[in-house]
């Protein structure tokens, strides 16, 4: 009985509203072409498995991108798990943005339910938002951010939001 209730409350999805952060850009990138910065994006889960999609405009021309999710247990890429990270600028979590600065689309099938959280070694690490960030030396460090303010920045970012169910 219980783990039906919790299986329903877990299934569904979330809607990603992003917000951009002004102090968080590189010192070269104007500040009135850092905010047009726009996406919208959802998250959804069932199961034992979900997937995160984002659509986004105004960001960096050809800019080398990547999606994380924050956790209570810090950054973890918004990603399926146990795939190959070579933070050579082509890791699963990189969005491809054109010559306009537009990410047409990002889909990412993940093989966990995101609502509940990301499964670790030490237990669920629950997601508390999905930021989107530029890296600036083109490279996408893998699983980890990179370091941010030098040469990764974090220019949107969406907080979960309630579960709504389809």
């Amino acid at each position: 009985m219980e783990e039906d209730r919790k299986s329903k409350y877990c299934d569904g999805c979330c809607d990603l509203i992003f917000e951009t952060l002004s102090a968080n850009r590189p010192p070269a990138i104007a500040l009135s072409f850092w905010l047009q910065a726009t996406a919208t994006g959802e998250i959804c889960g069932r199961g034992n498995e979900g997937h995160i999609q984002i659509a986004a405009q105004g960001l960096i021309p050809l800019g080398v991108y990547t999606v994380f999710f924050v956790t209570d247990r810090g950054v973890w890429p918004a990603a399926p798990l146990g795939v190959v990270y070579t933070s050579d600028g082509f890791d699963p979590n990189r969005l491809i943005v054109n010559s306009n600065g537009t990410l047409s689309y990002y889909v990412a099938p993940l093989d966990y339910n995101p609502l509940r959280g990301i499964p670790t070694p030490s237990g669920l690490a629950k997601i508390t938002s999905v930021i989107i960030s530029f890296h600036s030396n083109r490279l996408t460090n893998g699983i980890s951010l990179g370091q941010p303010n030098l040469n990764v920045f974090t220019q949107l970012t969406a907080p979960m939001c309630s579960t709504r169910t389809e």
